[in-house]
């Protein structure tokens, strides 16, 4: 199931990066610098309740 990260400021779309720890933590946009990112994937699909 493919997974990616969509900046909420600029709405650049990236894979998940591998990245070393920073001290400040968190991942930044590569585009803006921002920190915000909605989590993406393909085939999810909502069932309904029995």
């Amino acid at each position: 199931m493919p997974v990616w990260l969509e900046c909420d400021n600029c709405g650049d779309e990236q894979t998940i990066p591998d990245r070393d720890d920073a001290p400040s933590g968190g991942t930044r946009c590569p585009v803006c610098g921002e920190r915000p990112f909605t989590v993406r994937r393909e085939g999810l699909a909502w069932h309904p309740d029995p």
